[in-house]
């Protein structure tokens, strides 16, 4: 298992491309259930426990939807299990020092250094995120990088909104 995370890491720093990793449903199970978990804590987090589970299991299901989908139009189905297991591998590691980040809220709202700090690295990880996701999408479709962001960040904005909408945050 510290195998399969040293190549989730190594996939969201370019090193290694979803094809390394086995084609197997047992993989796609395990980053499922991690990055529900991480997406349940992350959402809980942010928006308390309300609705945060659902929120997680909508993420998740979006997820496996959209990506499945893509695949499938680009004529690359069979490349599914190596392609979401990176997916939610690298989001499941990329959430975390997200989740740490979040953390800062409370102590930003006092000291304006905190807020700018926390306002920094959270844009870093976003764009460390979206290019992450940009490169696993470009190894699976075979496609150029330009491509490949632009499906990335449309995936990123439309799954939050689609989120948001289906599941609102306030009262």
């Amino acid at each position: 298992m510290l195998e399969q995370l040293r190549t989730f890491w190594d996939i969201a720093l370019w090193r290694r491309d979803p094809g390394q990793l086995p084609c197997s449903w047992a993989l796609v199970a395990a980053t499922a259930a991690a990055y529900l978990l991480v997406s349940w804590a992350q959402a809980w987090q942010l928006y308390g426990e309300d609705r945060a589970l659902l929120r997680a299991a909508a993420d998740l299901a979006l997820t496996l939807l959209v990506f499945r989908a893509v695949l499938a139009l680009a004529g690359r189905p069979a490349r599914f299990q190596q392609a979401i297991a990176a997916v939610l591998g690298v989001s499941t590691l990329l959430s975390l020092p997200m989740m740490v980040v979040a953390g800062l809220r409370e102590p930003a709202a006092e000291h304006y250094p905190v807020a700018l700090l926390a306002w920094v690295a959270s844009l870093a990880l976003i764009v460390w995120y979206l290019f992450a996701l940009g490169h696993v999408i470009r190894s699976a479709l075979e496609t150029g990088l330009f491509t490949a962001m632009v499906i990335s960040v449309t995936f990123a904005f439309g799954s939050s909104a689609v989120l948001t909408r289906l599941i609102p945050t306030g009262p």
